[in-house]
């Protein structure tokens, strides 16, 4: 083999090491694709959530679905052991419905209830899932239920009314009506709120964060003259602060005592 021969055999063979290295360098980089960072902010308009009324057989609505709906991610990488902070706010909207018929001195009830609870959803680099803290609350009946409430609204409303279209039987006096009166009230409102989670003890690489949103509506009504009940509860703006910090250990989130 002459000298020339050598020569390029020695530059393709330089070429293929240097080709299997940037292929190397450019795999590293794609899975290192994910900056570090400290912090990081998602926000999203309207969000429309599917009514979920946990009273009904087979889950929300009977569809078998636990009716939370994911309506903010993000992702942040983070070091072995450290906690995050997150603070989620959200514009809260709830519509109700009532009218109450009444005859002849009857009672007749109407309810409605409009409620949107919210939770925050950690999926580690492994797969596993968690819940930041607290992943539970009491609602305005005293319940302790999955999620934190951000609004919770009871409507009820009763009447008592002696009726409209109305006659006097002239021989025993009584008075007897044959059409309800009838009285509606309708309420509704949108209010931001804020709550603030914590994470503790992630393991490090890039986890994702979930704020998740569920909403229940329900009505009644009571009496037999037609009374009604309808509501409705739905996600405005939103938006999700997410903060890598070093808690304080041994802190379990409860009020400290001086």
């Amino acid at each position: 083999m002459n000298k020339q021969s050598k020569q390029r055999i020695h530059l393709k063979t330089a070429a293929i090491v240097v080709g299997l290295l940037a292929g190397l360098i450019s795999i590293n980089a794609s899975a290192q694709s994910t900056p570090a960072a400290k912090a990081t902010f998602a926000y999203t308009s309207l969000t429309v959530l599917p009514p979920c009324n946990s009273t009904d057989a087979g889950g929300c609505a009977g569809k078998g679905s636990d009716g939370w709906t994911s309506i903010l991610m993000q992702q942040l990488k983070t070091a072995n052991q450290k906690d995050l902070f997150i603070n989620a706010s959200l514009q809260c909207g709830i519509v109700t419905d009532t009218t109450v018929k009444s005859v002849n001195g009857s009672l007749d009830t109407a309810e409605a209830r409009g409620t949107v609870r919210v939770k925050v959803k950690i999926t580690a680099p492994s797969g596993a899932v968690s819940y930041a803290q607290p992943s539970t609350g009491q609602d305005a009946t005293n319940t302790t239920g999955d999620g934190i409430v951000f609004c919770d609204r009871v409507q009820t409303l009763k009447a008592r009314f002696s009726g409209l279209n109305c006659k006097a039987d002239l021989t025993t006096g009584a008075v007897t009506c044959a059409d309800p009166e009838e009285l509606q009230l309708i309420l509704k409102t949108l209010n931001a709120n804020a709550f603030n989670f914590v994470a503790p003890g992630l393991s490090s690489g890039v986890n994702t964060i979930e704020v998740l949103a569920r909403s229940s509506a329900s009505g009644s009504a009571t009496g037999t003259n037609g009374s009604l009940g309808s509501a409705n509860a739905f996600i405005g703006a939103g938006s999700v602060a997410i903060e890598e910090v070093r808690m304080i250990k041994g802190n379990t989130g409860e009020t400290i005592s001086f």
